[in-house]
């Protein structure tokens, strides 16, 4: 063991050096520019702001863009509330044609306007007033609540519809007619007899009820005794059938069917009564049932089509369109994430657009027409991604 100390390396061990840092004395440099990556902005496009001398229409229009939009490279719609104003019954598809035995074609406009199954059948039983003035026999609409089906249902024999040729170019043959939205196609249908003659009634059969109907007629109860009746596949409320007693024709309605073999009905004639009717005296009835199921369609899609962003491929009017927009029903339909597809509606650009001064936006329907928005206004808000470029850049240099 030493005496002496480990010098000079004892005393460097122990003692401590600061680091020198300079920084807090320098001026620094501004960081340099960010000229990568992307930066967005939200775009609000609404019908509102456009140009109503050139462009009256809220599904036709330009709206100028005043923001400064450079080197996009994609365009997201975000947000957006578009107005459901279809109509399933427009001029296009109005005209319901009906013949009789004489085959004297009546064609009645059906009023325009956005329809459901229900209000369509009140509308043509009469319940907004007669369509049916200029046509000699009556005719029950109704709905089969089995095969979904269209039924139609007279006490004489009745043609549906005319035989034409659909998607001709033939403007003035445009005939406009109903069939298809209502479950038919576009061909003459016939109405097919049910004999009602096996119906036996017996003298008491038929009993006054000795009140009025909602339409203020007569009303009456029949109840037959007979095993193989069965008012329940023979009839639907609202029904029409006639009487016949020699000479004498009543014409009737079915106001309810109590069960198999029991119904009430009115008589249209509040002068004639049925009490005293007796034997078969039941005439036949006539139907007509849609080949194909009656669906009024309430809730189509519109075809935005924005001349700037393409990106759907289609055989139709959708070709080259920015998207398709789902309507709800008797609502405006707003869009958003949980209405948009997963991945969103985005048209990206490559390379990227240099600047956008303006949108020319489109709303159509399925066959290209302009959709129409019945003066209503529309509003769309998009999300709009440009590269991270400032005017100059740090190793710009200018030589001149």
């Amino acid at each position: 063991m030493s005496n002496f100390s480990d010098f000079p390396s004892g005393i460097t061990n122990q003692m401590h050096q600061s680091k020198l840092d300079y920084n807090p004395l320098i001026i620094k440099p501004p960081d340099r520019n960010k000229t990568h990556g992307t930066i967005t902005k939200h775009l609000v496009i609404d019908s509102r702001d456009r140009d109503y001398l050139k462009y009256p229409s809220s599904s036709r229009y330009r709206i100028e863009i005043t923001e400064d939009l450079r080197d996009i490279t994609s365009m997201e719609l975000s947000l957006g509330q578009i107005p459901n104003t279809y109509y399933n019954i427009s001029d296009k598809n109005n005209t319901f044609y009906i013949s009789d035995i004489n085959e004297k074609i009546n064609g009645i406009e059906i009023p325009e306007g956005q329809y459901n199954n229900d209000s369509l059948i009140e509308t043509l039983n009469g319940k907004y007033g007669n369509l049916f003035t200029d046509f000699n026999s009556k005719i029950n609409f109704s709905r089969d609540p089995i095969n979904l089906k269209l039924r139609m249902q007279s006490d004489h024999y009745f043609n549906f519809n005319l035989n034409y040729v659909k998607n001709d170019n033939c403007t003035p043959c445009n005939l406009n007619s109903i069939d298809t939205a209502i479950g038919f196609f576009n061909t003459v249908f016939q109405s097919k007899e049910f004999d009602l003659k096996y119906i036996n009634v017996n003298i008491g059969d038929i009993q006054n009820l000795s009140k009025l109907s909602y339409n203020d007629y007569n009303l009456y109860k029949m109840d037959i005794k007979q095993n193989n009746v069965d008012f329940k596949k023979i009839f639907f409320i609202g029904d029409y059938f006639s009487l016949t007693d020699g000479p004498i024709e009543y014409k009737c309605r079915i106001n309810d069917i109590q069960n198999f073999n029991t119904i009430i009905f009115e008589t249209l004639d509040n002068s004639l009564d049925p009490t005293t009717l007796s034997g078969n005296i039941f005439n036949s009835i006539y139907k007509i049932i849609s080949p194909n199921i009656f669906q009024l369609n309430s809730k189509p899609y519109v075809i935005l089509k924005i001349a700037e962003a393409k990106l759907l491929n289609s055989t139709n009017a959708s070709n080259n369109a920015y998207t398709i927009i789902p309507l709800r029903s008797t609502a405006d339909s707003i869009i958003n994430q949980s209405t948009t597809p997963v991945h969103g509606v985005i048209k990206y650009f490559n390379p990227p657009l240099g600047k956008m001064f303006y949108l020319d936006l489109e709303f159509l329907n399925y066959d290209g027409t302009e959709f129409n928005f019945r003066g209503q206004e529309n509003m769309l808000l998009f999300i709009v991604s440009m590269l991270n470029q400032p005017g100059k850049y740090n190793n710009y240099v200018d030589t001149n």
